[in-house]
């Protein structure tokens, strides 16, 4: 693959396929909340692509030999480096700016879009290939949040850049985060119905591809970790998911383990050790045997239990029964005698 085409295809994924407003949602809040002139929109665009330019640049010189979460932790300091002078500046010459973008401004020192590109791209790459991603990055963000920003102004208040145009109808609510919301969704799908028709092969929709991260979250997090992913497939295998190749690695090195165990148990297992288990198990069985033959021998030397005689004169419960069966007839038979007679009495 030559310099050129290389060149092309990353401009390419970090500006249209992958564009980092319309697809992946990073620098989302902002635009939304902020850009709702055209004036906003272009001071964020700006700030934006500064930071992350600059971001990239030192992310490519410094950070290629320091670990993961260090790393994570120097974007945020790069990002203050960034956006402090910044802050200054805006508050001396611009107090209207710092106003307006009140606690996004701060904010915009740990941008998840600096730590995304720095993370996938800069500590990966030269600084060439740094400084194309953070420019092709930076102008698709820097477009959209312009073409936001000039849309709600012209459509909420009827002005461009504050200078009216005497819109006929004017929608207010465009000028509301919900406003930014519903353009960039249009805007969004407009662009991915260009890309499935120019390049159908290759989808935006990898950028949520659920699967991977199922996939992650059953692995290893430890092991992910250590290991430089790319989960957007920016390597040199396109084909094959980092996650599907960590998980391919796993597997490899759990059946390797398995296999080393089996056979360090075979060695070890000697004719002294088979012996040993012989003999526990036959003197096991001949404790049971002995158990059993004690049990039956005690059962037989316990002497029985001779049935008890009643005396003749002695009551029980069942005599007691009888006599109350007997009272409940002679009264049943005296209750009869007496009530014929009543009836015989009547008659005459």
């Amino acid at each position: 693959m030559s310099d050129n085409s290389r060149t092309f295809r990353r401009i390419r994924n970090s500006a249209l396929i992958k564009n980092p407003l319309l697809f992946e949602a990073i620098g989302l809040c902002p635009v939304v909340a902020i850009a709702h002139s055209l004036k906003l929109s272009v001071f964020l665009a700006v700030v934006t692509a500064i930071e992350l330019i600059v971001c990239e640049v030192l992310a490519s010189l410094l950070l290629k030999n320091v670990r993961r979460y260090w790393r994570v932790a120097l974007y945020a300091v790069f990002g203050v480096g960034v956006i402090f002078p910044i802050m200054i500046f805006t508050n001396r010459f611009f107090p209207d700016l710092t106003i307006n973008f009140g606690i996004y401004l701060p904010l915009m020192a740990v941008n998840s879009l600096i730590a995304l590109h720095c993370e996938r791209v800069a500590v990966k790459n030269t600084v060439k290939d740094s400084l194309i991603d953070a420019l092709s990055a930076s102008l698709s963000y820097g477009a959209v949040t312009i073409i936001v920003g000039f849309l709600r102004e012209l459509f909420a208040n009827g002005s461009i850049g504050g200078i009216s145009v005497n819109m006929p109808v004017t929608f207010s609510a465009l000028a509301t985060p919900f406003g930014g919301f519903l353009i960039i969704g249009f805007a969004a799908a407009g662009l991915k119905a260009f890309i499935m028709k120019k390049y159908p092969d290759k989808s935006p929709d990898r950028a949520f591809d659920t699967s991977e991260i199922r996939r992650s979250l059953r692995g290893s997090l430890k092991e992910l970790m250590k290991d430089d992913f790319d989960p957007y497939g920016d390597g040199v295998n396109e084909t094959e998911s980092a996650f599907i190749r960590v998980r391919k690695e796993r597997k490899l090195k759990a059946e390797q383990t398995e296999f080393n165990t089996k056979e360090i148990a075979t060695d070890t297992e000697t004719e002294e050790t088979v012996k040993q288990k012989s003999k526990k198990q036959k003197v096991k069985k001949e404790k049971i045997k002995k158990e059993k033959v004690s049990k039956i021998k005690k059962q037989k030397e316990t002497p029985r239990r001779e049935p008890r005689i009643r005396p003749e004169n002695e009551r029980t419960y069942l005599d007691d029964f009888s006599d109350m069966l007997s009272e409940l007839e002679d009264y049943k038979s005296r209750t009869e005698t007496e009530t014929e007679n009543i009836d015989g009495g009547d008659e005459e």
